[in-house]
């Protein structure tokens, strides 16, 4: 995968993360369950393989791909 790949996967992540906080606030808990599962994907997309470590610097270095 791409280092490009990597920042698109993390930054859909993110954006994910972030709707799932708003459904979840909203009291909107089955769309907030499904929007975590495909924020999981998008995670293991970007870190696929990767040590704890190697994730820990990967997203210390990257700057957002795109928002939310």
């Amino acid at each position: 995968m791409s280092e490009r790949q990597r920042e698109t996967a993390l930054a859909i992540k993110r954006c994910l993360d972030s709707l799932a906080v708003d459904a979840r606030r909203d009291r909107l808990p089955e769309l907030a369950h499904f929007i975590a599962l495909a924020a999981m994907a998008a995670d293991e997309a970007a870190n696929g393989g990767d040590t704890v470590a190697a994730r820990s610097e990967l997203l210390a270095g990257l700057t957002p791909a795109g928002n939310c």
